[in-house]
């Protein structure tokens, strides 16, 4: 076959596949406003029913079976309807929107009461502020703000015709059940190994959360009418979500690990930092849960509302700040104590003997990433030098260290310059100052050479150094090289070493810091710290 022919068949073979390419499959067919009605109306029935007869009841009557229905319901019609694309319709997106507001009012509505019936067993830590009373002034105007969110949304129902074929609200069995009783303890409790060491993790880990969900409370110090102040800039939706999320791990290794262990009968130290845990936990899922509702549905029309519902947005606000967020990192505070209490029960105890920092001592980095590690851990450690004793979680404490350091260091260091060759003999000798002058860079050279001081500057000289009347050599030698310390322009080297003792994991890290020149090379230079203490770049 000639080539010509070839190209054709090959060109007219492309062309076919070309024109016969898979068309697309049709699009879904658009439907009417009443169409969807029609579609959707049963599957809403309940929600609807709910939200008119809710609308119509005291907060008294309000209980945690009725909620968890609405909750439910509302999940389950936000997912019915979103798959209409409902979120793209401008007629009926009040009501997606609708159905959004009451997830979020009955899920804060349900942690409250869950609070109010579960939180007197959590073994609380005492506060200075009355919790409980503050939860029912917070479940009051919250039921106020919910049941005009709730008229609001009947009107659009009836708006719509939704309202007709509708269940009475007290066709649901709804009751509270509240336990005045309990069933016999009859399960059997497992000693447990690795008891101590959680208990020492929990601990630990609830100090971190308390560094870590200190923004708290600087947006508990601000004025809850200045919401710019406060989101995003402080707090915003996943900051809390994150800090919320860690505390309620740890309620999950708890009740995985301890819950049933006899290590919880024994100390009831245990079961209290449950309750704290629990506690927060709630306080800020709660908090998260407001601050969804606030930056999703809220802060865009923050300036476009009625003076009624404008007065409603800043009690719900109050109650995030005021009531969540304050109670939160009140019960965050109290708690410091007895988990400090647990870790002096439960973690082992050690000592250790590292050399101090190369570069100046205890100056600002080494002091700050010892004092980090104490804190990450949350126990006390204490560092021993001489008779003093310093709190090792605290960086001032170990500054002031380098006093008794330095002492030291001049004391060694007159001690070699006395047995120089060139002052053992004459100590007491009196020189010009020239000749004094040359027999200082002598030493001076010689005690270089045998790396007992290291220079930290080169452009430095002795010239402006001048003996005072009747200055021995010896003391002369002294005070030379004494200044140029105190100068920072040289330092002694120096084999003192001190102790540390507390917790064993905390004086592991800082073993491993001391072998790493304290995150520093000698001349005081940061390096990279090892993969172990990551954490400290936090």
């Amino acid at each position: 076959m000639e080539l010509k022919n070839i190209f054709f068949l090959i060109v007219a073979w492309y062309i076919t596949i070309i024109s016969h390419k898979q068309e697309p499959e049709n699009p879904m067919r658009i439907i009417s406003n009443d169409e969807f009605k029609d579609i959707i109306k049963k599957d809403l029935r309940d929600l609807v029913s709910l939200t008119i007869g809710i609308s119509g009841i005291t907060v008294k009557e309000l209980n945690r079976p009725m909620l968890g229905r609405l909750l439910m319901e509302a999940e389950k019609c936000e997912e019915i309807i979103d798959a209409y694309g409902i979120k793209q319709n401008a007629y009926w997106y009040p009501l997606r929107k609708s159905i959004g507001v009451i997830r979020s009012y009955s899920r804060v509505a349900y942690n409250f009461l869950h609070l109010r019936y579960s939180a007197p067993a959590y073994r609380l830590v005492p506060i200075e502020n009355d919790f409980f009373a503050a939860l029912e002034e917070s479940i009051d105007c919250l039921f106020k703000s919910f049941m005009l969110r709730l008229e609001s949304f009947s009107s659009f129902l009836h708006k719509v015709g939704m309202t007709d074929d509708l269940r009475a609200l007290d066709s649901y069995p709804f009751s509270e059940s509240i336990a005045d009783v309990k069933l016999e303890d009859t399960l059997e409790w497992t000693p447990l190994e690795a008891g101590a060491e959680t208990a020492v993790y929990l601990a630990s880990s609830f100090l971190n959360l308390a560094e870590e969900s200190r923004f708290i409370k600087e947006a508990c110090q601000k004025k809850t009418d200045d919401y710019s102040s406060i989101i995003p800039d402080i707090v915003n939706e996943e900051t809390l979500r994150l800090i919320s999320n860690s505390f309620h791990n740890l309620q999950s290794k708890y009740d995985t690990i301890l819950y049933h262990s006899t290590i919880t009968r024994t100390d009831e130290n245990l079961p209290a930092l449950r309750g704290q845990i629990s506690i927060v936990y709630h306080l800020l899922e709660t908090s998260t849960l407001l601050l969804h509702y606030f930056q999703r549905h809220e802060m865009q029309i923050i300036n476009n509302k009625s003076e009624e519902m404008q007065q409603h947005f800043n009690q719900l606000f109050t109650i995030m700040v005021d009531f969540c967020m304050f109670y939160a990192q009140q019960y965050i505070a109290a708690a410091q104590n007895l988990c400090k209490d647990i870790l002096k029960t439960y973690s082992e105890q050690d000592q250790i003997k590292v050399p101090i920092p190369n570069y100046r001592g205890f100056h600002v980095r080494p002091s700050t990433l010892i004092a980090k590690i104490v804190i990450h851990y949350g126990s006390e450690v204490e560092m021993k030098l001489g008779n003093n004793v310093y709190n090792a979680s605290m960086p001032l404490e170990l500054f002031r260290a380098n006093e008794e350091i330095n002492l030291s260091k001049r004391c060694a260091i007159a001690k070699e310059i006395l047995e120089h060759k060139m002052i053992k003999e004459d100590a007491d000798a009196l020189y010009d100052a020239k000749l004094m002058k040359k027999i200082l860079r002598i030493i001076f050279l010689d005690l270089l050479e045998k790396q007992k001081i290291i220079i930290y500057e080169n452009d430095f000289s002795f010239d402006n150094l001048t003996p005072f009347d009747s200055e021995t050599i010896a003391d002369f030698a002294k005070r030379g090289i004494a200044l140029y310390l105190a100068l920072g322009k040289i330092d002694i080297i120096s084999d003192t070493q001190v102790e540390f003792s507390g917790d064993k994991r905390v004086l592991h890290d800082i073993q491993i810091l001391a072998e790493n020149g304290y995150g520093e090379d000698k001349f005081g230079n940061n390096i990279v710290l090892p993969k172990e203490l990551s954490y400290l770049k936090r």
